[in-house]
C-alpha cells in the first residue's frame, strides 16, 4: 500500500480482508488492484470486492486491467468481466543499497550507460523485444526516470526505473541477452538502479514472476525481499 497507491487509491474492507483498486503508473494509468485475505469460499468475497471496486472506479471514469488475489487463491469475476491471462508474481522491495559495510554498494563489473527514454526507445524496444516477448520495460512512455544499459558494441543488457503513479521507484525491464546470462550483468545492472532509486527515494520495488527462481534468487542476494505473492488475473470488459 505504501509504496503503490495514492490518494486516488479506492478501498473496501471487511471481516474477510480487504481490497483496492488505484492507478499503478503516472496519470492515473493502468488501473489494478488486489484482494488480500483468506481464500475459504472459492473466490466469491474477492470477486464481490472486485465487483464493488469497478462501480467506484467507473463512476471515476476508470477501467481495471488487472485484479490480484494471494498465490493459489480463485477469483469469481463479475458479470460482464472475463480474463485475458493469469500469472503469479512476487512483489519485491528493499530499502538497502546493495553492498556491505565500508563499501559504496556497486558490483564490480561492465560499464553501464545511461540511455534516454525517448531518443533511444526504438533501440530499447527492439532489443527487448528480440529476446522477451513479454517485456515490460516501456520506453518511451514516459514511465522510466532512469535507463542503464551495457553495449558490446550492440545493446547486451537494460534495465530502467520507473516510477509509479504513488511516486516510489519500481525496476522494469530489466533483460540480458541470451548469449550473455550467467556473465553478472544482471546483477551489476539491478545493483546500481537499485542504489540509484534508494538514493532518492529511500525504497526500491520490483515484480517478478513466480517461476523465474533465478531472477528471484539475485534479487534477494542483492537485498530484495518478498512482500506479497500474487495471484493477478488480467480482465477485459465483455462475455466470459
Amino acid at each position: 500500500m505504501r509504496t503503490a497507491t495514492d490518494e486516488r487509491v479506492l478501498a473496501v474492507a471487511g471481516p474477510a480482508g480487504w481490497a483496492c483498486l488505484h492507478p499503478f503508473r503516472p496519470g492515473g494509468k493502468h488501473w489494478g488492484g488486489a484482494f488480500i485475505g483468506t481464500d475459504h469460499d472459492g473466490g466469491a468475497v474477492a470477486g464481490s470486492a472486485l465487483r464493488t471496486l469497478i462501480s467506484l472506479a467507473q463512476a471515476r471514469g476508470a477501467t481495471p486491467e488487472w485484479f490480484s488475489t494471494q498465490a493459489g487463491a480463485a477469483l469469481q469475476l463479475p458479470q460482464g468481466w472475463r480474463s485475458t491471462g493469469v500469472g503469479e508474481w512476487h512483489y519485491m522491495w528493499t530499502e538497502q543499497a546493495p553492498g556491505g559495510p565500508g563499501t559504496d554498494g556497486a558490483y564490480a563489473g561492465p560499464e553501464l550507460v545511461e540511455l534516454d527514454d525517448t531518443a533511444d526507445a526504438a533501440e530499447i524496444e527492439a532489443f527487448g523485444r528480440q529476446h522477451n516477448t513479454g517485456f515490460e520495460g516501456f520506453p518511451g512512455w514516459g514511465y522510466a526516470r532512469l535507463w542503464l544499459g551495457v553495449r558490446d558494441p550492440e545493446l547486451v543488457a537494460v534495465g530502467a526505473v520507473h516510477i509509479l503513479g504513488s511516486g516510489a521507484p519500481h525496476l522494469a525491464g530489466i533483460l540480458t541477452h541470451p548469449s550473455r546470462r550467467g556473465q553478472g550483468l544482471g546483477a551489476v545492472l539491478v545493483s546500481e538502479l537499485t542504489r540509484r532509486a534508494i538514493a532518492v527515494n529511500g525504497v526500491c520495488t520490483l515484480g517478478v514472476d513466480h517461476d523465474n527462481t533465478t531472477a528471484i534468487r539475485l534479487y534477494e542476494r542483492l537485498g530484495y525481499r518478498t512482500a506479497h505473492v500474487f495471484r493477478t488475473v488480467d480482465l477485459t470488459p465483455g462475455p466470459r
